[in-house]
C-alpha cells in the first residue's frame, strides 16, 4: 500500500523507540520522577522522554492524577505482603507497613506521590476484601479491620514523607519507626475483639 508515494512497508518505528503502552508510560514516568522529582513530572517532559507528542499519552492515561495512581500502583505492586502470607496478623501488618515505607522511599518523592494517589479499582479489588477477611478472622470488626490498614499505611507514608523532606532515612529514624510501629500494633491488639 502506498501513502504519499512511500510504501507503508517502508514506514517503520525508529529501532530505539519502545512501543507506547501504559507500562512503557509508567516506566518512563518513574525514570523521570527519579531524575527530576514530582514537581517536574509533566506530560510534556514525559512525551519528550518517550519520543512522542503529548496528546499520544492521553490515549493511554487520562490525566496526571491517573498517572500518579498508576505509578503508585507500580511502586506498591510487589511491595506489600499477600493476604495469605504466613505468620500472625501483627507480623503480617508490620511487614506491610515496612514494605509501604520502603516503597515510598524507593524513588525520589515517592512518599509524596503515594500520599497524593488513590488505589486503582483493580488493586482495591485484588487485595481489599481478602485483607479485611484475614483481620476479621483474627477478631477485628469489619470497620476496625479497614481502619487498621488506613492507620498503618498512613503512619508509614507520613514517616517516609518526613524522611524524604529531611536528611533521609537513618539508623535512628529506622529505630524510631520500629518503636512507633510496635506501639501502634499494640494499640490495635488492645482493640481486637473489643468492637
Amino acid at each position: 500500500m502506498l501513502w504519499r508515494g512511500v510504501s507503508t512497508a517502508e514506514i517503520r518505528q525508529p529501532p530505539d523507540r519502545v512501543p507506547l503502552d501504559r507500562d512503557a508510560i509508567v516506566e518512563a514516568a518513574i525514570d523521570l520522577l527519579d531524575a527530576e522529582g514530582l514537581d517536574q513530572l509533566s506530560t510534556r517532559k514525559l512525551a519528550a522522554r518517550l519520543g512522542v507528542k503529548g496528546p499520544s499519552l492521553y490515549w493511554h492515561v487520562k490525566n496526571m492524577a491517573e498517572l500518579h495512581t498508576l505509578i503508585a500502583d507500580r511502586l506498591l505492586s510487589d511491595a506489600l505482603p499477600p493476604p495469605d502470607a504466613p505468620g500472625d496478623w501483627k507480623t503480617w501488618m508490620a511487614d506491610g507497613a515496612r514494605a509501604y515505607r520502603r516503597a515510598a522511599l524507593s524513588h525520589r518523592d515517592g512518599a509524596r506521590l503515594l500520599a497524593s494517589a488513590r488505589p486503582t479499582p483493580e488493586r482495591r479489588a485484588q487485595r481489599f476484601t481478602a485483607n479485611i477477611a484475614r483481620l476479621q478472622r483474627e477478631g477485628f470488626s469489619h470497620h476496625d479491620a479497614r481502619a487498621c490498614f488506613m492507620v498503618l499505611s498512613r503512619f508509614a507514608m507520613g514517616w517516609a514523607l518526613g524522611e524524604q523532606g529531611g536528611p533521609g532515612p537513618t539508623e535512628a529514624s529506622q529505630a524510631d519507626f520500629e518503636f512507633g510501629l510496635a506501639a501502634m500494633l499494640d494499640g490495635l491488639e488492645a482493640r481486637r475483639g473489643a468492637a
